[in-house]
């Protein structure tokens, strides 16, 4: 029978009384969760430091059992957390990674990736799989970012189990790193990834008026290095909110022009949006009229979001004719 230890009792007691008494709420760290087939979105300042900020978004299975053309809000991290790391020039990646102990073992080393789009509407070409042994130096390089994010659950008041801002320069002898550091001098996760993951946003992105984009994939261990699957696309808007579409179809909704109006010298088009898709402003003069309205002079223009969005086209021209393109 165990005897009790009346001093290692007092010593526990004690060090209770003084968390007390020094506000030792501030010293309770946040865990950060993590599981095998987690999604994580990792945002670090484009320009380097001080912090990195790591995202637990969820079980992959709930982004691959999405219905095409399901988009979905990104949840795990606030806009207070994101704010430490900015909107403005400010890079991310999205990715998840089952590692060899992972059931079955068809799942093992299996990796998904984003890849940056260079605008909204060009898909990028896909990623290719690779053998066990090659992916598996990725999952290791993953799995040191994972190990990092929960060894600095104290690092900030912020941090939640879903959520961990670290300090970028963190780096416990590879085992455990942050994000920055994981990915290495090309960007790269040092030189085991095939190409450069993260989606940047430029120094105007606030005020921009338009969001970014990266492609999903999933590329199981393979050989012969098969094309990667499409999945959908993550995009960060402006406002700091990032969502993800499912499987996006290549037919994107027509637009509906609900209303006209002129302010000064200001007109202003509201119209209807799909989920998918780039909606452009294009305006010309009667001369222009027996133009292809699709070769229209383009104002400007806006994601689609499934909802009503109104465009301005500031201007002094004595007569202007307008049409929303959808692609």
């Amino acid at each position: 029978m165990n005897k009790f230890n009346h001093s290692k009792s007092f010593k526990v007691l004690g060090l209770a009384l003084l968390i007390a008494l020094f506000g030792g709420s501030d010293l309770i760290a946040a865990t950060f969760a993590y599981t095998n087939g987690n999604v994580l979105i990792c945002f670090r300042r484009a320009s380097t430091g001080p912090t990195d900020l790591i995202v637990n978004a969820g079980y992959i299975s709930f982004y691959t059992n999405l219905a095409p053309n399901t988009k979905v809000t990104v949840p795990g991290f606030t806009g207070q957390q994101l704010g430490f790391i900015g909107t403005n020039n400010v890079a991310w990646t999205a990715l998840a990674y089952y590692d060899n102990s992972a059931t079955p073992a068809a799942i093992q080393n299996s990796i998904y990736m984003s890849s940056p789009r260079a605008d909204l509407t060009t898909p990028t070409d896909p990623y290719y799989s690779d053998t066990a042994s090659a992916q598996g130096q990725i999952v290791s390089k993953l799995n040191a970012i994972v190990l990092g994010a929960q060894n600095n659950g104290s690092y900030s008041s912020t941090n939640t189990a879903s959520a961990v801002l670290e300090p970028e320069s963190y780096n416990q002898n590879n085992s455990a790193v942050s994000y920055y550091i994981g990915l290495g001098n090309n960007l790269n996760f040092h030189d085991t990834f095939q190409s450069q993951p993260e989606q940047i946003t430029p120094a105007n992105f606030t005020t921009g008026g338009t969001a970014v984009r990266a492609d999903f994939y999933w590329m199981p261990a393979a050989t012969g290095a098969p094309n990667g699957n499409f999945l959908g696309y993550f995009e960060l808007n402006t406002n700091g909110v990032m969502t993800y579409t499912a499987y996006p179809s290549a037919v994107v909704a027509a637009p509906v022009i609900t209303s006209f109006a002129r302010n000064g010298f200001t007109n202003l088009v509201t119209f209807t949006t799909g989920s998918t898709g780039t909606y452009t402003l294009r305006g010309t003069n009667s001369a222009g009229l027996t133009t292809p309205r699709i070769n229209w002079p383009a104002v400007t223009f806006v994601a689609g979001d499934g909802g009503s969005h109104t465009l301005r086209d500031t201007n002094n021209v004595p007569n202007k004719f307008y049409v929303i393109t959808a692609q």
